[in-house]
């Protein structure tokens, strides 16, 4: 049995599916940082592969923990599974596809909003690739600014990717994911977060978020869900879960649903 050499100051919760290679890149982004304070990385996977299993017994250290869970496939199952055994002072999500800004971790101990134990969300990095072939193929980029993105609009739209924000473990507490929707189960749990405290802006550069434009796409389970009837009704339910602050924002709610062919009238949003 292992002894943890100190407590850690940051848990990073990664769930993954089934793609060894683009983990690596995720894990290897983290683990080639410098690091001034104590940190675990939670690796949940929710189906057997051996590939991902040799990806994180050669990366992972003594301090870290893979994962394979049990239940439907799924980000939502892993991350609460990951929050259940985080211990860290803060938390960190990680999509399997995304990755680490180089320096990062040196970057964050010298914040003093960071050091002050506060709710901050960062810039980050938009890869576009295609994954088409054995290794992912680079596209373009573009820098993404977030100062200023976080604000009451975020209950219309997600505003800020989740790999940017840096939670206080206390603030989650006992908030988790929802296992049962199909999409955008992060915005909800972010929703739910910021009615207890919103976030303020650091100007760092934090991970870098790839996505996929053509029909290279390997996500997990269906990546329709995103763009079909299962995402609007998904958006009726954060829309439900979570109701608008004021009249202006169910307006802009009721204008978004009409851009998608769903005239609802804005009281019900």
């Amino acid at each position: 049995m292992t002894t943890r050499t100190a407590i850690p100051f940051l848990s990073i919760i990664i769930p993954t599916h089934k793609r060894p290679v683009l983990l690596e890149r995720a894990l290897s982004s983290i683990k080639s940082q410098t690091s001034p304070f104590a940190y675990e990385i939670i690796v949940i996977s929710d189906e057997v592969d051996p590939a991902t299993d040799e990806v994180c017994q050669r990366l992972l250290g003594p301090d870290d923990m893979k994962i394979r869970r049990s239940g439907a496939p799924g980000p939502a199952l892993s991350r609460n599974l990951g929050l259940d055994l985080a211990s860290g002072r803060y938390v960190m999500f990680l999509d399997d596809d995304d990755a680490w800004q180089p320096d990062l971790m040196s970057r964050l101990a010298s914040q003093q909003e960071v050091i002050e134990g506060r709710f901050v969300y960062f810039d980050c990095l938009v890869v576009t690739e295609n994954r088409a072939g054995p290794q992912p193929q680079f596209i373009s980029e573009r820098r993404l600014d977030a100062a200023g993105r976080l604000n009451e609009m975020v209950f219309v739209q997600n505003q800020v990717h989740m790999s940017c924000l840096m939670f206080p473990r206390a603030l989650i507490g006992s908030t988790r994911f929802d296992p049962f929707m199909r999409a955008y189960e992060d915005w909800d749990f972010m929703l739910a977060i910021y009615r207890k405290e919103m976030a303020s802006h650091v100007a760092l550069p934090c991970s870098i978020v790839h996505e996929i434009t053509d029909d290279s796409s390997d996500r997990r389970g269906d990546s329709s869900n995103a763009t079909n009837a299962h995402a609007i009704m998904d958006y009726l339910y954060v829309y439900r879960r979570h109701p608008a602050p004021n009249d202006a924002l169910r307006q802009q709610r009721a204008a978004l649903m009409q851009r998608v062919g769903l005239g609802l009238p804005a009281e019900l949003l």
